[in-house]
């Protein structure tokens, strides 16, 4: 015992020496002895699993040419709303109003949806604006709900879509 202390300037007390020496150092031992076996069958184990790597897989040529016949990509809505607000109105309705802009070069007319949300129920209003090329035109529209609910817990989303495309 002295050889495995006295490399590290430590001498055991008789105590110490005794449970090294006793039943504990056989358990020990046979703990080794069995983490010693169980190393090869892990490595085994664990060989199999790193000698098949994943391979690529998926064609492996170029993608396929575009058809004949070229589609045509949609062109994006030329109205849009630009700004918007609300208030209430004398008689206690919501009144929506804002301005469109239209940036294509000819005259659009469209629809305002002005969507109205007041717990679960919902109530739409709409205005048609007709807007020259490249400028803005100014909506109103009137929404059929109480605007003291509204502004308790209510919802409001505005869109605008060129007249006849949905």
């Amino acid at each position: 015992m002295v050889g495995c202390f006295g490399d590290f300037g430590v001498t055991p007390s008789p105590t110490e020496d005794k449970a090294h020496t006793g039943p504990r150092r056989r358990s020990a031992m046979k703990r080794r002895t069995f983490v010693t076996a169980l190393l090869p069958a892990l490595s085994a184990l664990s060989a199999g699993c790193l000698s098949s790597l994943p391979q690529a897989t998926g064609p492996r040529g170029p993608p396929d040419a575009p058809a004949d016949s070229p589609q045509q990509t949609p062109e994006p809505d030329p109205l849009s709303i630009a700004a918007f607000d609300y208030e209430g109105t004398d008689n206690d309705q919501l009144r929506a109003f804002g301005t469109v802009d239209n940036g294509s070069p000819e005259e659009r007319t469209g629809v305002v949806r002005v969507r109205v949300t007041v717990g679960d129920e919902e109530t739409v209003g709409t205005a048609e604006v007709t807007v020259s090329g490249d400028s803005t035109a100014e909506f109103e529209t009137v929404v059929p709900v109480s605007f003291e609910e509204f502004q308790r817990n209510g919802q409001l989303q505005v869109s605008v879509a060129v007249a006849g495309s949905g």
